[in-house]
Parts: C-alpha cells; structure tokens; sequence
C-alpha cells in the first residue's frame, strides 16, 4: 500500500492512527485533525475517510453517547462528573446514588418520567391544650394559648403579665405565716405556732373542727373550792420543816392525833388534802404502831375531780416486817409525782394482802376540823366523833390507776397519819 501524501488530509490521519490505537484514541486527539478539513467537492473521500475513524474509535470506546450528544465539538458528557443518580453505573466513575434518610420517601417513576421526594415524618400539626398551629402541613406557626396574661389576685403579686414572670405571696400573707400562733398541734405551713398543752391539774378537751377547746383544772375540786395557801419553800436551813402532815391540814384534818390503832381493809380507801408544795413529792411518810402482823400496803396519791379522786399520779409500797418495829416509816414512790401548790389531791390506801390485821396509828377522833356531808339519818350528830373519807368498791386489794366515781360512797373513819416531803 503506497503512503499518503505528507500534505494532504489523508496523510495526517495516517500519522495519527501510526501513533495510537483506536482504544487509545481520544476525541480531542481526532478533533484536531478534522477540524482541518475543508468542506470542499475535492476533499469527500477525507472526509468518508474521517467518518470511518471517528466510527470505529466510537465502537471500540463506546463513546457514542457523546456522538449523538457532544455534536461535533463538545465531546461528550464526562464521565468522572459528580452525577446524582438513581444507581450506579459502571462508566461513571464519581456518580452519587439518591437514597432517601429518615422521614423521606423516594419513588422513582422510571426512565423519562420523574423521581419524587416525599416527606413520611411530620406530615400534620395538630393543637393540643394551650396550644396553636396556623396550618397542619407546610409552613406553621405554632403558639401558646393557655396562659397569655398573669392577673395578680388576692394577696398575690406578679411582676409581669406575660412572658418570663414571678408570682410571690403577698407580706400580708407572709406576716399571717410568722405569727405566734397557739394551736393544738404543729403545722407545716406555721413556724412560729405554740402547741396548747395541758400541765399538772389541767385538762384539754378538743371538740373538734368548728367546736370548742375546753380547758379544766384536774387537780382542784371544782368551783368554790378552798385553797389555803402555805409557804412554798423550808423555812430555815436545817431540814426541819420539809415534812408536812397532810392528815392534819384543815379543812380535811384534825388538830391532834392519838396512838390508838385503825385497821386498813381490802378496799381502797380515799382522803383529801390541799398541796402545800409545788414540785415532786420525795417520799410518804407514815406511823406504825403494831408488830403483830406483817402486811403490805400501797399508798398512793391520785388527782382530784369534783372532790372525787380521779387518776393515780404515782404510788409507793410498804412491805412491813415484825423486825422493823414500830414508828415512822419513810417509803420512796416508784415514780414521779408533781403536784402544785393550792391544789386539791387524795391520798389512797389499801392493803395489798389479807395477812394480819393492818394496823396503823390513826388519827385523833377528838376535836375535829369536820367538813362534808353526812347523812339526814344519822342517829346522834353528838356522838359524830368520825372523819369523812371516801371508800371503793369493787376493786380490792389494789390501788386503781382511774377511780369510777360510781364505785365511791362516803364513809367515816379515823384515817391513818400520813406526811409528805417534797424535794
């Protein structure tokens, strides 16, 4: 085959295809060898000859997207462009694949039609309580229609009606809260309350919300009552005066005593005296004047209510043997008795056991200070030698913790002697 000529078309497109192969052949390397030709009548068989390259680079590259796209002078699409595709494709070689994320759909309609993106997430508003949307989808506006405005009321303070505010209680209410209020149990809402709380002698009934709070005096003996009052403290610094002898106090006591014997029974028996002292009682102090049996005996003091003992404040117990003798016996309550001074108390007594007679020294039947009723029927006021004390039933052999003013009746008697000192 003779070689072309050097200086026209065909010899230039011999020299390029001598270089490379039509795999290797790229568009720019043909470009710059057509874009030479003329378009002249002398110059067809270049040009067949042209077209004929141009087709089999296409065939061995497969560029003929660009072919039938590029035209003759753009080349085709470039295929390391960062395409967004549908998948992926094996000339491209920078394509990115649509995928649909959270709350996204993606429906591809196919080749020539459209790919549609679609929201799945929030797809309508809706109002809820104290709140507004001005449109189910799309663009919304969402607001609060509960609280729009703060209205300070009674006793109350605001610092703004909307927006950021403070709501305080008024110093009216803050001073209610301080005061020293007396109440009958603590409060939280209070801090500076007081607790009603009844003392010695004082008792409190709460009748309820809207009802009444009673307050009674336990330890007198009710309206009217006589209360002698004495000195409160000993006298001189010797000891010598700590002992008061309550059996001879008036109204309820004599103003002498005898040695004679008085016999302590089963049942509880009851006197009244009037407290000389305030504070708690140290000890009982009584007489005995037999050694021929040994009982034991409680000796207690109780409250007054109505002139009727009511609730035992504390005891304490005599065990007597023959070898203590006869005289003063000193005994220790097993537990605190405070009393106050001017007050109306009783003094209780029984024998614990049935061994022996219980004799005591009694009082002097002689020259009373009498006070209390008798009965109509009483045969000889003359012969009324007798003091009054008070005697239960139904309860023998001990002292009970509440005396039933039912179980009670009036008796006369000579009582033991009895003395107590306070601390």
């Amino acid at each position: 085959m003779p070689l072309p000529d050097a200086n026209n078309y065909s010899t230039r497109i011999y020299e390029l295809l001598k270089e490379t192969d039509l795999q290797n052949l790229s568009y720019s390397q043909f470009q710059n060898v057509a874009e030479t030709l003329f378009i002249e009548p002398e110059n067809e068989d270049e040009m067949r000859r042209l077209v004929l390259v141009q087709l089999a680079r296409m065939a061995v590259r497969g560029d003929w997207d660009g072919f039938l796209t590029g035209g003759g002078g753009s080349g085709g699409a470039p295929t390391d462009a960062e395409y967004v595709v549908m998948s992926l494709n094996g000339t491209l070689t920078n394509e990115r694949v649509l995928t649909a994320g959270t709350g996204i759909s993606l429906a591809d309609g196919g080749a020539g039609l459209t790919a549609t993106i679609a929201n799945t997430g929030v797809t309508s508003l809706g109002a809820g309580t104290g709140i507004s949307v001005s449109a189910a989808t799309g663009a919304s506006s969402i607001s609060n229609t509960g609280v729009t405005s703060n209205v300070a009321g009674t006793g109350i303070t605001v610092t703004g009606a909307t927006g950021t505010s403070q709501i305080a209680v008024s110093s009216i209410i803050t001073d209610l809260l301080l005061a020293e209020y007396v109440t009958l149990a603590t409060d939280s809402g209070l801090q500076n309350e007081r607790v009603l709380t009844a003392g010695t002698g004082i008792s409190i009934t709460d009748a309820g919300a809207g009802s009444t709070v009673t307050i009674a005096a336990t330890g007198g003996g009710g309206s009217g009552v006589y209360s002698p009052v004495l000195p409160d403290t000993d006298i001189d610094s010797t000891g010598r005066d700590n002992l008061y002898m309550i059996s001879r106090f008036p109204p309820w006591g004599s103003n002498s005593s005898s040695t004679s014997s008085t016999t302590v029974g089963d049942s509880p028996q009851y006197r009244p005296f009037v407290s000389p002292r305030s504070g708690d009682v140290l000890s009982i102090v009584m007489n005995v004047n037999s050694t021929t049996d040994e009982p034991n005996y409680d000796i207690g003091i109780y409250s007054d209510s109505d002139g009727v003992p009511d609730a035992l404040l504390g005891k304490a117990t005599a065990a007597l043997t023959i070898a203590e003798g006869t005289g003063t016996i000193t005994l220790t309550p097993s537990s605190t008795i405070t009393t106050v001074a001017g007050t109306q108390y009783h003094i209780g007594w029984v024998r614990t056991d049935v061994s022996g007679a219980g004799n005591f020294t009694a009082e002097s039947n002689g020259s009373l200070f009498w006070c209390g009723p008798i009965s109509p029927n009483f045969p000889n006021l003359g012969s009324l030698n007798q003091m009054v004390t008070i005697i239960q039933s139904g309860t023998d052999n001990v002292l009970p913790a509440t005396v039933t003013a039912t179980d009670c009746e009036m008796t006369y008697n000579n009582p033991p002697r009895w003395g107590l000192v306070w601390s």
